[in-house]
């Protein structure tokens, strides 16, 4: 008996408030789901312009790498011929300077 009257208090206490109010709580499924499908389109093509401009951009920066590379194979082989010309000339004046 008491069990019976501690558990109808303990539901009576735990009863769930009403429902709030809904905004458009009848509106049709189909206008929900034109809006989400609409949503999902407007995603997709933000994504596609993305990836096109980060394509743009990658194809713009390994060209550009390419030719830092070249430029920089092309200075080397400038540096490598003008240090080999110095050493050529240092050679060739300490062996004057050793002839006199």
């Amino acid at each position: 008996q008491a069990f019976e009257h501690k558990h109808a208090t303990v539901q009576a206490k735990a009863a769930p408030p009403p429902a709030p109010e809904t905004w458009d709580a009848y509106s049709k499924k189909s206008q929900e789901s034109t809006g989400v499908l609409s949503m999902i389109d407007l995603l997709i093509k933000d994504l596609d312009k993305e990836m096109t401009e980060a394509e743009t951009e990658e194809k713009d920066a390994q060209a550009d790498y390419e030719k830092l590379m070249a430029d920089s194979a092309e200075k080397r082989t400038v540096d490598t011929k003008s240090l080999t010309d110095k050493e050529a000339g240092k050679a060739d004046l300490e062996a004057s300077l050793e002839a006199h």
